[in-house]
């Protein structure tokens, strides 16, 4: 019995030794997270080589002075970008090599120990470096790879260029700060079909370099102010300079814009070969990424005014949605502002306040379903901009609306009425017409009738009159037989002889 009572309960401890065998296999194999420093990892490369495909390695403020070569696919972030500090050691070339595909890198400030090392070198594809800062080296990224994604980085005081894309395909660069390099603020050397939107390149001898075949990349809503804007060797480039209708800022465009939409009237010329920028902004472009209620919005502004912090809030009292921006100035100078708003963020109507008081805006169009664009202008001071999507008003413009309805449909009532008193006139006068003719028809048949009596009674008299006669007639003529028969008879024989 104790033999048989046995077999449950070693079954039951071996199952269980099999599910937590299973369950710690898992939790193994699973993605986690490294931290650097810690008491198994001292340093950044450590944590790297002990990582699985998949792992965040978290780096604690602080300098850490090596190179990494990063093999796997691990996303590597750093707790604060100014504070979180990579400073390359040794006479490589790199501070951070990029070899596995699929790697994160964000929230760090990487720094070259010399001018002939690159802070981050790219060879492989689907990175994602975004949040950093690269200085003081070489190149400040050094791409030989395709498919990455390179955002919101600082890109500065590097000894040749910025950015440097050598045979580097279908890349995507968004709101990158790159200002201050030696030679070039980008370089593209045999790269194509690349997207660069909304970053700043300025203070550069050169923004945009364009070397050998260097062609089919698209550049839209950057903002260019450099000593030279571009210089190209590059031959029959293709590259696009716009996209719907809104190119790239150039510092030195001296076209005017007449219609108020924030977008020159006249091309800006780039260079011989490589055409026209045929929708220059009138203003730097300022780009907003709000993330609400799982979705995220992007609000953009160009201004010809000296911006900073725009930002998104709700008002504290009402609730109301509100978009703000800074303006530094003064002299006199009138500055604009043309904003994209996406309606589903914020719904019309708008009101936007100033220094100076409530500024009326026009609203352009090329507002659509999704997205309202709005002008407005200023007198330049130091002063915040707000534009505010107010309930209130909403509701006030939707019952003044629904009072409009009202008003329409009350008119088209009095109008109905009118239409219906002018016909119930008209029938009026029908009436009383009809009244006079039936009155009129009714004395005509009342005099018929009468005739009609008098002609019957006529009638009969004379049916009367020609009963007697007939009847006179009658008893005349039988008369006048009766008395012939008579006075034939009683005539004596002798006398028909005597006749």
């Amino acid at each position: 019995m104790k033999k048989v009572a046995s077999f449950p309960l070693l079954f039951l401890l071996l199952l269980v030794a099999m599910v937590a065998t299973r369950w710690n296999m898992s939790v193994a194999g699973s993605p986690g997270t490294l931290e650097v420093p810690s008491s198994k990892y001292l340093t950044i490369q450590d944590a790297i080589n002990d990582a699985g495909s998949g792992d965040l390695i978290f780096v604690h403020d602080g300098i850490y002075s090596q190179n990494l070569v990063i093999n796997k696919s691990v996303s590597l972030v750093g707790e604060d970008r100014d504070l979180t500090v990579i400073y390359g050691s040794g006479a490589s070339s790199y501070v951070i090599n990029v070899i596995a595909n699929g790697v994160t890198i964000t929230d760090f400030t990487v720094r070259a120990n010399s001018s002939i090392q690159s802070p981050v070198t790219v060879s492989s594809a689907g990175n994602v470096l975004e949040n950093n800062i690269f200085e003081e080296g070489y190149n400040g990224i050094q791409l030989f790879s395709s498919n990455n994604i390179v955002s919101n980085n600082t890109i500065h005081d590097n000894e040749y260029a910025g950015l440097n894309l050598f045979a580097s395909n279908y890349n995507v660069f968004s709101d990158n700060l790159i200002v201050n390099n030696v030679v070039a603020g980008i370089e593209l050397d045999q790269s194509a079909n690349n997207v660069f939107s909304g970053n700043t390149i300025y203070d550069n001898p050169e923004g945009l370099t364009l070397s050998f075949s260097a062609s089919n990349n698209v550049f839209y809503h950057n903002n260019f102010n450099n000593t030279v804007q571009l210089s190209s060797t590059s031959v029959n480039s293709t590259n696009v300079w716009s996209l719907n209708g809104e190119g790239n800022y150039w510092s030195d465009y001296t076209g005017q814009d007449s219609n108020n939409d924030g977008i020159g009237n006249i091309p800006y010329n780039i260079t011989r070969t490589e055409g026209p920028d045929s929708y220059p902004l009138m203003g730097p472009f300022h780009d907003l990424e709000v993330a609400l209620t799982g979705q995220t919005y992007n609000v953009n502004l160009i201004s010809n005014s000296s911006i900073s912090g725009l930002r998104f809030t709700f008002g504290q009292e009402t609730g109301n949605k509100i978009v703000l921006f800074n303006v530094a100035g003064g002299g006199g100078k009138v500055g604009f502002g043309r904003i994209m708003i996406p309606l589903s963020l914020m719904g019309m109507p708008f009101i936007i306040l100033g220094g100076q008081g409530e500024i009326t805006p026009t609203v352009l169009n090329a507002s659509n379903s999704a997205n309202v664009f709005l002008y407005f202008t200023w007198v330049d001071s130091n002063q915040t901009i707000s534009i505010i999507s107010s309930k209130t008003l909403h509701l006030y413009n939707d019952l003044l609306g629904e009072y409009a309805n009202l008003l329409a449909d009350l008119n088209n009532l009095n109008v109905t009425q009118s239409s219906f008193l002018a016909n119930y006139s008209t029938l009026l006068g029908n009436l009383a017409d009809l009244e006079s003719r039936y009155f009129a028809l009714n004395s005509s048949y009342y005099s018929h009738l009468s005739d009609y009596s008098k002609n019957v009674k006529n009638l009969q008299n004379l049916m009367y009159v020609f009963a007697a006669t007939t009847a006179i007639f009658l008893i005349t003529t039988v008369y006048l037989s009766k008395r012939a028969n008579t006075s034939t008879k009683q005539k004596p024989k002798g006398s028909e002889k005597e006749d």
